[in-house]
């Protein structure tokens, strides 16, 4: 399977995940359903592996968008850009599937969305780092169907711990601000 390929089978099935979502079929119409489901699943695990296609990001970040979680159908996929002031920046926008409680994004998602977004930053620094703390603030709700900005900034680096700011936010109003600790490991 060519990665393009790849990408289509997974784009189909976030599509898939969000019509499954939000169906409201007759009791006949889901049986139906989950049998070509259930059918393509058996299909899908003739031949598998053992971990998801991942993309080497490595040494591309200044001057090319990393997309995370582009082979993935269970992440939320961002197109991650490195601007020329050192931070990361990213555009999405969220729907049913990341609903959380009245109308907006779950809580988790937006963790989700910052570890990312601290994370792949300090990667592009180079710096080869796990994830030690991630300390979030809901200062609003996190709108759905809306385009959300995110945005990450290195505070500073001493020893292994690298510490990075960061948040989420909808037409100019901040939902999500986020501090990661990320510590230094030794390379494989």
């Amino acid at each position: 399977m060519t990665l393009d390929e790849r990408q289509r089978l997974v784009e189909a099935t976030r599509a898939l995940t969000h019509a499954v979502a939000v169906t409201d079929l007759s009791d006949e119409d889901l049986t139906a359903a989950t049998e070509a489901i259930d059918s393509l699943t058996r299909t899908l695990n003739k031949q598998t592996r053992d971990r998801c296609v991942t993309q080497s990001v490595t040494g591309i970040f200044e001057s090319t968008p990393v997309v995370l979680a582009r082979y993935n159908p269970g992440m939320v996929p961002l197109e991650v850009r490195f601007p020329d002031d050192g931070g990361a920046e990213a555009t999405v926008t969220l729907g049913a599937v990341h609903q959380g409680p009245t109308d907006s994004v779950h809580g988790g998602v937006s963790a989700l969305l910052m570890d990312n977004m601290l994370g792949i930053l300090v990667q592009s620094k180079g710096l080869l780092c796990v994830t030690g703390t991630l300390s979030l603030r809901y200062p609003a709700l996190t709108p759905l169907d809306r385009p959300l900005e995110l945005r990450a900034e290195l505070v500073d680096h001493s020893g292994r711990r690298v510490t990075v700011a960061g948040w989420i936010e909808c037409d100019g109003v901040r939902t999500v601000e986020a501090t990661g600790v990320f510590i230094e490991v030794a390379s494989r």
